[in-house]
């Protein structure tokens, strides 16, 4: 839940806007007690007297709709050659960092540039600057080919002074005091995970060390788990580290108590899963231990004292997901309420967590109490729909919107964008997935995802030199190009989209057809407060077109927009709630007038079209049904409360709860687009524990109407034990032609051992899906990092998998992650057979869809392929034979007999191991088996050779008597037995067909 504010007493002060931090709810329950739901009890619908002071309204506070600009000043504009070197006399670039002919040093960009160049940015519509950090870095590390400067910012070494290559304090007070003459704010980087390198290791080894194997040490020699007084003030001194750190210069960072190892994690380079996500070292960068409350202060110090220096606006902050966080529990809030305190009202703090889930993503703005975080799930659902994958993944991202929503914060004011300095352009990334593209489609491309992004709720990002059709070849240092005449043999050669100009001029272009359309994008947000901090719901989702739409609770009028990603115009029905519509972009039109609830529109190809309703929505009653979470939910996680039964689309729903025997409420979200939902973290409710009862309430109401409010209460028992994690992670992977030849999985995190680049996991494993790779888990493993690949090749980007889900499921060339092969295809297929053999009039049925001839032969009998569904039956001539529920992706039946089997050996009652060798070596080696068999072995020497042999190794296929429950069995050559024990495949627990790799006792797939 968003640390809420208060309702009860203090009502009036919430409802006047008087309250300026919301009040904080401990979480009462103990550590480590884990919370689940018992009993769940309805209450009656109505309103109570007290309700009226809940009906609140969802906020928009702090930074909505800005227009950032993202610069990297060192590739920007050259204002002052004489501090190119950082003022340092030496012409050497490993001292100076200093060499415009390499893209990874300093090219001689500064703040005098940037200040010459703010007219610039504020003619495209620019409203605040965002620039990469700035503060004294560590001008070379590394060394041979791995060589490279800090001109990008991120290896700071004094948080008090600026980096001499980009000007002094006096430049930066310039820049700031002229932008915000021009109406622009303007927002550090900063990091607060990680300093420069400076720490190395006495063991002369980085790789990563966990706290299992090497905990930290008190002086006693007792191990003491940081993670447990993270927050806390009394945190014990530290003896003992995993590394031993040695720093050959004590002074090398300011302030002072930087200087200090013991404020390091000291484990060695993070592998960015599991544990080592927050306590190692990011790319060898000395990683500051968070937890400790001096390094809390520290930072909270460092963060408030720019607000006075330089009169900042705000901060971006780096890797924020690789911190601990009650760190950000405890500097976010501070920062803001310093930043009150000077004047600052709408001072914005947003972080960086590079992840496309928003579960994740938003557990930052409500746990963290950040106010927002970069919005990584809309890239990558926006991506997907400008290079023509369809518009599900980004309707997806906007139905999780709701996972942000907390008392004081919630979807609106995230920071949108297309690409960066990291991942890479747009334009580059187009090219990737669209080999081939021309130039002319790719800038209509370009054109629609500046649409998309400004016509979004959020603030969006524009990336430096994506307005003067910059692309690239890559991320990181292929994609930060030079504005200013590059000497920079790559960038120089450069030809950019859209103007037929190269990099080997300097392009500050007011007439390239990108920089012309932010300006009039920017004019047209301007034209309505509705594009700066409307409300925004789906409205429709139809292969590459999505609808969505936005709504001003002042104005109530809707305006909806319609994308469409296709090649080709399309005519949409959309469903929208008002009589009439006008064309309002991109230019004004006609009048469009809606029938039975839905505007009919054409919209042309890679193009959008937004409409605004004539006349103002009418208000309506609500009558919402609070759905709690149900009985025998954990709540370990931020668990969903809706509101169902509403036909408002725009209606504004407060959700709050307590434990019983409180007067106050703890107001848990206002939700203002239907569906109506927040997710709550209900065990940090005060007084929530074992025994404890809560009470839900949901209050709604639409525009001037009557208010509606619904209940429920639930019983909190102590959660059940947690279940012991799989052996295994397995990802299966289904590329359509078949040409699995060299590809692999990259595995590192909570894994036993992770792989090496060049010696991928194969994906040797087979089944109806496709393929399949695996990876032995560490023992309670929360996170495995994965990639795709073949060479230097992804199919794919970089994947965090959560392996207490064991399977993953993926698609060549998608993102997206499926929890089953179902998800992953959508369909499932019908096998059946009959004695008869005869065909001709079979066919599945399934509700809603006409019925599809078994037209297809397989060993089996008949096969057809038919839409997922919760059900499926078999007819003949009209007559349902056989069907249910099936158990999967496959389901086998026989006519006369009711039994759905999920697989062929299950339909041929026969038990099917799997085998498999790391080293290939399968000579020799036989199946001795015996209870459950139809034909069990006679003696050990007449064990049965293979079956068969595929991908993943060898396979024995073993009639089973009949009821049988399993087999046991022995895998051996000789007398040499693979595992040891006997083994017995339980049919009924793990299914009739298993794949087993050597010495496991348990089987790959299912996981164990």
């Amino acid at each position: 839940m968003g640390r809420g504010p208060v309702v009860g007493i203090a009502v009036l002060a919430l409802v006047a806007g008087n309250l300026t931090a919301p009040a904080v709810a401990e979480a009462v329950a103990p550590p480590g007690e884990r919370l689940a739901v018992g009993e769940v009890v309805d209450i009656a619908p109505g309103v109570r007297p007290r309700d009226e002071r809940l009906a609140l309204r969802a906020p928009r506070p702090d930074l909505t709709g800005e227009r950032f600009y993202f610069v990297m000043p060192d590739r920007f504009a050259n204002g002052d050659r004489g501090n190119d070197r950082g003022g340092s006399t030496s012409t050497d670039r490993l001292t100076t960092g200093f060499d415009p002919t390499d893209k990874g040093f300093y090219h001689g960009g500064d703040l005098r540039g940037l200040r010459s160049r703010l007219d610039y940015l504020r003619g495209m519509g620019t409203t605040a600057i965002w620039m990469t950090p700035m503060f004294a870095n560590r001008w070379v590390q590394g060394s041979g080919a791995d060589v490279s400067a800090g001109y990008h910012g991120y290896w700071t070494t004094d948080f008090t002074r600026l980096d001499p290559h980009f000007g002094t304090t006096a430049d930066m007070r310039a820049v700031i005091a002229d932008a915000h003459r021009l109406g622009m704010k303007v927002f550090f980087d900063i990091v607060a995970n990680h300093t420069a390198d400076v720490i190395d290791y006495a063991e002369g080894t980085h790789s990563y060390r966990d706290t299992r194997a090497f905990p930290y040490r008190d002086a006693k020699g007792d191990p003491v788990d940081i993670k447990a007084y993270a927050g806390k003030p009394d945190f014990p001194p530290i003896a003992k580290f995993p590394y031993t750190p040695v720093v050959t210069d004590p002074r090398a960072k300011t302030p002072a108590w930087l200087n200090d190892p013991a404020l390091y994690h000291n484990r060695g380079d993070s592998t960015f899963a599991g544990e080592s996500s927050e306590y190692g070292d990011f790319i060898g960068l000395d990683d500051l231990m968070t937890e400790h409350p001096r390094v809390v202060r520290g930072m909270q110090e460092i963060f408030t004292s720019w607000i006075d220096v330089l009169d900042v606006d705000g901060y971006r902050v780096d890797t924020v997901k690789h911190v601990n966080m009650e760190f950000w529990q405890a500097l976010a809030p501070h920062v803001q309420a310093y930043a009150r305190s000077r004047g600052k009202r709408d001072f914005f703090v947003f972080g960086e967590v590079y992840s496309d889930d928003p579960a994740l993503t938003s557990s930052y703005t409500t746990t963290g109490r950040m106010q927002a975080t970069l919005d990584f799930p809309f890239q990558a659902g926006a991506l997907d729909l400008l290079s023509g994958r369809g518009a599900q993944h980004l309707a997806d991202v906007l139905l999780a919107d709701d996972r942000y929503t907390d008392a004081d914060s919630n979807a609106a004011a995230l920071p949108t964008f297309l690409g960066n300095h990291d991942m890479g352009r747009l334009a580059a990334m187009l090219r990737d997935r669209r080999p081939g593209i021309g130039d002319e489609e790719l800038l209509s491309r370009l054109r629609l995802g500046n649409t998309l992004m400004y016509l979004w709720r959020g603030n969006p990002v524009v990336y430096y030199g994506d307005e003067q059709g910059f692309a690239g070849r890559g991320g990181d240092k292929l994609a930060r190009q030079d504005m200013f005449a590059s000497r920079t043999p790559e960038y120089a050669a450069e030809t950019f989209v859209g103007a037929g100009r190269t990099g080997a001029s300097d392009n500050y272009n007011r007439n390239h057809p990108l920089y012309r359309q932010l300006a009039r994008l920017s004019s047209f947000m301007d034209s309505d407060d509705v594009w700066a901090d409307g409300a925004q719901a789906l409205r429709l989702v139809q292969g590459d077109v999505l609808a969505f739409s936005r709504f001003s609770a002042r104005d109530r009028r809707e305006h909806v927009v319609i994308v469409n990603s296709g090649p080709s115009p399309t005519t949409v029905d959309i469903p929208v709630s008002a009589g009439g519509y006008r064309v309002e972009f991109p230019e004004a039109g006609a009048r469009v007038s809606a029938r039975d609830g839905k505007v009919r529109v054409a919209v042309p190809a890679l193009s959008a079209v937004a409409l605004r309703a004539t006349d103002r929505l009418a208000s309506a009653r609500v009558a919402p049904t609070l759905v709690a979470p149900a009985a025998g939910t954990v709540l370990d996680k931020r668990v969903e409360l809706r509101a169902d039964g509403s036909t408002a689309p725009f209606a504004q729903a407060t959700f709050a709860a307590r434990v019983k025997g409180a007067r106050e409420w703890t107001v848990l979200g206002t939700d203002d687009a239907a569906p109506y939902r927040v997710f709550a973290d209900v065990t940090a409710l005060p007084g929530a524990g074992v025994g404890a009862e809560v009470e839900f309430r949901v209050v709604a109401r639409d525009g001037s109407g009557p208010l509606g409010a619904d209940g429920a209460a639930v019983r909190l028992v102590a959660a059940p034990p947690e279940p012991v994690g799989s052996d295994w992670l397995v990802v299966h992977y289904n590329r359509p032609a078949g040409d699995y030849a060299g590809w692999g999985l990259h595995a590192w995190g909570d894994v036993v051992e992770p792989t090496t680049w060049e010696r991928p996991q194969p994906f040797a494993g087979e089944t109806g899906y496709g393929r399949f790779a695996w990876v032995r888990l560490r023992p309670g493993a929360r996170e495995v990092g994965i990639i795709v690949h073949r060479g230097d090749e992804k199919d794919g980007g970089d994947r965090l998998i959560d392996p207490t889900s064991p399977q993953v499921w993926l698609r060549q060339g998608s993102d997206v992650r499926y929890r089953s092969e179902v998800e992953a295809t959508g369909t499932v297929t019908v096998h059946f057979t009959r004695p008869s053999g005869d065909y001709s009039a079979a066919a599945v049925r399934v509700a809603g869809q006409p019925d599809v001839p078994l037209s297809g032969r397989d060993a089996f009998g008949a096969v057809a392929t038919v839409a997922a569904a919760p059900d499926v039956a078999v007819v003949v001539s009209g007559v349902v034979v056989a069907g249910g529920a099936p158990p999967g992706a496959g389901v086998w039946l026989r006519e006369g007999d009711s039994r759905l089997h999920a697989s062929l050996a299950s339909a041929e009652n026969r038990a099917v191991i799997h085998y498999h060798r790391p080293d290939g070596d399968y000579a020799g080696w036989t199946l001795y088996h015996w209870t459950g068999s139809q034909h069990p072995s006679p003696d050990w020497a007449s064990s049965s050779p293979p079956t068969g042999q595929d991908a993943f190794g060898a396979l024995w296929s073993v009639p089973l008597v009949a009821g049988a429950g399993g087999l046991n069995y022995i895998v051996h050559r000789g007398d040499e037995k693979d595992p040891g024990p006997d083994q017995y495949l339980d049919v009924g627990a793990t299914g009739y067909e298993a794949w087993f790799t050597s010495g496991s006792m348990g089987p790959v797939v299912p996981p164990t």
